[in-house]
Order: structure tokens, then sequence, then C-alpha cells
């Protein structure tokens, strides 16, 4: 029982590690994601799926734009009069808007319409709510700055 107690004890103070909150941690994940999204591409073109394996490269843009949007955020905010930050969020907004306009472009190539209905609806739904992580993450690095 005192083991128990002293486990409880210690994980009580526990925070998570230091950069899971930051944008650094985002660009982590943004590197698998595009990682995952390049495989299953490979994947579908191997098992002759060429129609899927185009439809879902749209899902690469978001978290690509993601990968390069501080840097060039950085570049704009001395032409712009806006922070770094809020150019970061203009440009991911706008990676996730092009990226699901796209998706309804090449999802077109898929012939029976129920399957190309639901890849559509899970894809945009995909790129919402990524867009929305993005977005949320970088605004909470600009307010606890």
């Amino acid at each position: 029982m005192p083991l128990i107690h002293t486990l409880l004890l210690a994980t009580a103070d526990a925070v998570p590690p230091d950069g899971s909150q930051t944008p650094a941690s985002m660009l982590f994940a943004c590197w698998a994601i595009v990682v995952v999204l390049l495989a299953m591409a490979v994947i579908f073109l191997r098992a002759r799926k060429k129609e899927f394996a185009v439809a879902i490269l749209p899902l690469l843009i978001t978290p690509a734009i993601h990968i390069v949007s501080g840097v060039v955020a950085k570049w704009l905010s001395g032409v712009v009069a806006l922070s770094a930050g809020q150019l970061r969020v203009i440009i991911d907004l706008t990676a996730g808007l092009i990226s699901c306009l796209l998706l309804g472009l090449v999802s077109r190539g898929i012939e029976e319409r129920r399957t190309r209905n639901g890849f559509f609806w899970c894809c945009a739904g995909f790129v919402v709510i990524l867009t929305l992580v993005l977005v949320t993450n970088t605004l909470t690095a600009i307010v606890q700055v």
C-alpha cells in the first residue's frame, strides 16, 4: 500500500513535458503526417488504385505549408503590418481552404458516388480539424508570449 501512495503523490505534481504545447511540437506532427500520407499514396499506387493515390495528395498541403509557414511569416512580417504569428494563422487557414477545394476536384476521379462522397467528407473533416488544431496552437503560442 505505501508504494501506491508514493506513486500517487509523485504523479500528482506531474506536468506535460516542455514543448508539448508549442508550435515546435506541431511541426514534428506535421512532418509525421506528411510521411504517413506519402506512404499511403505509395501503397495506393502499388495496389493499382491511382485515383485514391491522387485524391489524397491535397491532404499534404496543410501540413506541408505549416512546416514552411514560420519562415515565410517571419519574412513577410517585415513587409506587411502584421505579426509573424498572425501571418502564420492566415497562411494556415489559406492552406486549409485550398486543400479542401482541391479535394473536391480530385475526388471526382473516384467512380462510385457513395465511395467518392464518403472519401471527400472524411478527408475534408481531417483537413478542417488539422487546420483548427494548427491555428489554435499558433494562437496559444502568441498569447503565451
